[in-house]
């Protein structure tokens, strides 16, 4: 029996937890090319503490994943696929062959704001240097973390402003304003309300004040007005992205140009195509959710090849490590639980900060010291999602 040959775009969390699960599951059943358009692994969601020497995000040549499970990579992005000949063209011109194709390019952030800062995790992590700089120096005495309406992980700005607000208690600075400001009724609220007022105890211990369900609007000279009479004034604005679809030619997309998937991640009106990650049109784009769907669609593709798997559908579950500046315990949710609970252990394991089924142990395996514990000062998160996916790609 021939190979299936499996092109996977991109190499963020998706895209590499793909290629760990297939391999795993189809063994020499499938070759794999992996497309990526840099270099490296970068573990993106721990990005958000490297400015406060709080986390590290770590780097993996894609080559040595390459070495090490027997795949290629192909340096370039996706521009276009003709699903017609199974054919994919690239950013330098060059065409690549598939018998199936996965589609992990992620989403494109976009400022949602003039006049602020925009956070991305693909931000030079000093980028925020001069925040911190400024607050030390005197120059600036309030900072507003914006939380923009749209976007739907929210996480990165609690841990922006908790960790900002680490260091100003750290530099003896007593005189600094912070705020969070989100379309968030309650802190955290997905997550259920003990896990909320936890979080909430943690902003008011560390002096963080909330302004919750707020739809922002910044204006120039850091008036931020939220939408029901309520006004913010700050002199510093640091917002988080929102997010636009890939936009790959040839691939159906909604009208923000997000991919559509089924259940099983199959691109709905595209044969012999899948998709994981931030670029499809499940609405949570976080790291944990894009290596559910990684897995989905490994678990298809290798049945297809013949594997003695039974593909199993996406059922998301929510998994998040938030760095808070302060001692926390752990918390999870599970769907038929309103309150949440609290938990002395963590939640999954390896605790790492994305808990992707082969991608946490294949980190820890790499940077032991760094990734096999729970970082400290973080609460662990779990809940299960209710969102419905089509049953079957039309």
């Amino acid at each position: 029996m021939s190979q299936m040959h499996v092109v996977i775009a991109g190499g963020g969390v998706a895209a590499v937890e793909a290629a760990l699960a297939l391999r795993d599951l189809a063994g020499d059943r499938v070759s794999m090319t992996l497309v990526s358009p840099r270099p490296d692994f970068v573990l993106t969601p721990m990005a958000v503490g490297e400015p406060f020497s709080a986390g590290h995000a770590g780097r993996r040549h894609l080559e040595a994943l390459a070495d090490e499970i027997g795949i290629g990579v192909v340096a370039g992005a996706v521009t276009r696929v003709r699903r017609d000949d199974h054919t994919v063209e690239l950013t330098d011109g060059s065409e690549l062959g598939y018998d199936v194709l996965l589609l992990a390019p992620g989403a494109r952030p976009v400022a949602a704001y003039g006049h602020v800062h925009t956070f991305a995790a693909e931000d030079d992590p000093t980028a925020l240097s001069g925040l911190i700089a400024d607050l030390e120096e005197g120059w600036s005495h309030s900072v507003a973390f914006v939380v923009p309406p749209g976007v739907t992980w929210p996480l990165p700005a609690y841990e922006l402003a908790l960790l900002t607000a680490r260091d100003v208690r750290a530099m003896g600075l007593d005189d600094v304003t912070i705020t969070l400001i989100t379309p968030e009724t309650r802190p955290l609220d997905v997550f259920g309300t003990e896990a909320s007022d936890a979080v909430a105890g943690i902003l008011d211990d560390m002096g963080v004040a909330f302004e919750g369900s707020a739809q922002a609007d910044v204006r120039a000279g850091g008036h931020i007005e939220l939408g029901d009479g309520r006004t913010v004034d700050a002199q510093r604005i640091v917002a988080l992205a929102v997010l636009d679809g890939p936009r790959i030619a040839g691939v159906p997309r909604d009208e923000n140009g997000f991919i559509p998937i089924d259940g099983h991640a199959r691109v709905i009106g595209a044969e012999d195509v899948y998709a994981a990650g931030d670029g499809t049109t499940f609405p949570v784009k976080q790291g944990g959710i894009a290596t559910q769907q990684a897995d989905a669609a490994a678990e298809a593709i290798a049945a297809r090849a013949g594997a003695p798997v039974t593909p199993q559908p996406f059922r998301p579950v929510l998994r998040g490590q938030l760095l808070t500046g302060a001692d926390s315990p752990f918390l999870r949710r599970d769907t038929a639980d309103r309150h949440g609970e609290t938990a002395e252990a963590a939640l999954w394991w390896p605790p790492t900060k994305v808990a992707g089924r082969y991608l946490g142990p294949w980190l820890v395996e790499r940077e032991p010291r760094r990734q096999g514990a729970p970082a400290e000062r973080s609460i662990d998160i779990e809940v299960p999602l209710e969102h419905d996916v089509p049953d079957a790609a039309g």
